[in-house]
Formats: structure tokens, sequence, C-alpha cells
């Protein structure tokens, strides 16, 4: 009698345990099949082939780009750039003789402008620099030396002290000036006179290529009346190459 009382209490708990045990079974089967769903549903669809991951390789260095031309080449190549530096030093050095030869010019020379010079080696150590460009570059010089150009006369009846006749000289100095000097037609008269602003009255000689008709002098050693001047006229290039 003392067990047949908790008779009912042991059928319900093992009910109750039969029940918790048939919804565990219920929520095992079920989470399967939704398991298996979910893996059928992702078979079908189309996921991208992915590559395995490769091993890291080794970075190679960095080859140079091969050059298309001679590595000792930039502008110019090695041996063109030391001949050309060396170029200077291949000219003749210039001695005290050539600066004796330069005087002698001044008097004998006709083409030869009268200008004066310093000492001996002062101006042989300056031509010498010159020559070899270590301190002298051309920029705006155009290179032209003295050629004549034009006659000058005076019809005064004083004498000048070039007999009142006259070459004239000039070069091209840069694209804006000209130089000039004179020197008489006696050929046995060496005086030059170099032709400054200071000498020249009125308009001044500025321009080889416009030379004006007459020119005024203020120089002891020429009159102060007009000299007239006769230009010598060019060669004619465009019809014969004779006198070129």
């Amino acid at each position: 009698m003392g067990i047949n009382k908790y008779i009912p209490y042991i059928i319900v708990a093992s009910f109750i345990i039969l029940i918790i045990i048939i919804i565990c079974f219920i929520y095992i089967y079920y989470y399967d099949v939704e398991e298996v769903g979910i893996v059928n549903k992702r078979e079908h669809v189309a996921i991208p082939h992915i590559q395995p991951i490769q091993p890291i390789q080794p970075v190679q260095p960095i080859q140079p780009i091969q050059p298309t031309m001679p590595i000792n080449k930039v502008c110019l190549t090695l041996d063109e750039y030391d001949k050309l530096k060396n170029n200077g030093n291949n000219v003749e050095p210039i001695k005290t003789n050539h600066t004796i030869e330069r005087d002698y010019k001044v008097l004998n020379d006709p083409l030869y402008p009268p200008l004066n010079r310093s000492d001996n080696r002062t101006h042989t150590d300056m031509v010498q620099k010159i020559n070899r460009r270590d301190m002298y570059i051309r920029t705006n010089d155009i290179n032209d030396t003295y050629r004549l150009v034009a006659y000058l006369t005076n019809n005064s009846v004083s004498r000048d002290t070039g007999g009142n006749s006259w070459k004239l000289f000039a070069r091209q100095k840069d694209r804006h000036i000209s130089d000039f000097y004179m020197k008489p037609t006696d050929n046995n008269n060496d005086i030059k006179i170099p032709l400054t602003d200071e000498i020249v009255v009125g308009s001044r000689l500025r321009d080889i290529y416009n030379i004006p008709n007459e020119i005024t002098f203020n120089s002891p050693m020429l009159n102060n009346t007009p000299y007239y001047v006769m230009e010598v006229p060019k060669a004619d290039l465009t019809r014969s190459n004779n006198y070129i």
C-alpha cells in the first residue's frame, strides 16, 4: 500500500520524461532535415571555382633596362666628349711674336683697325685665353671683319693730314651697331683715324648699311667742312657669281 500511493506520480513523471524524449527526437530530426536542405540548395548554386592559394614565390630582382645605344652615350660618347673637351688644348699657343705681328698690321695692313693694346705679356695671355675659350664666348658678335665701304673727299682749299682724300673702312660689330675708321688714299700715309661719336658731328656713324652722304668731323687732323661720301657698290649676286 505504501508504494501504490506513489504509482500515479511515477506514471506522471514517466509520461513527462517520455514527452521530453519525443520532443528531443523531433527537434534532432527537423534540424538534420534543414541542414540537408541547405546543403542541397548550395549544391545547385553556381559557385565560382576558387584557385587554391599558391605559395608566395620569392621576389626576383628587377633587371635593368638594356639601353638601345652604347652605355657611354648621353648626348655624346665619351670619346666625342673628350675630343670636344681637349679641342681647346690643341690650339697653337700664342707667342709674343704674334703680338708683334699684330702691331705691324696696325701700321701696314689697311684692313686692320687702328687699335692700341696693353703690354706684350698681358695682351698675349689674353689672346691665348680667348683662342682657347677659357673666358670668352661670342654671343651677339657676328664675327665680321673690316672692309672698304666708301671714299671720303673734302673740297676745302686747306689740306688735312690725309690730303682731303680718305678710305672709309667698316665692319658690322653686331646686329645693331658698326665700327668705322679712315685711312688716307695715299698708301704711303699710314695714318688711321677711328671714327667715334666724339669725332663725328651731326649724324653718327652707327650702321654700315646706312652711311650718310656727308660727314662732318671735329678733329685737328681733319677739316671742319663736310666730307662727301661715295660708297663702294656691292656686287650684284643675282646676275653673276664671278665677284663673290
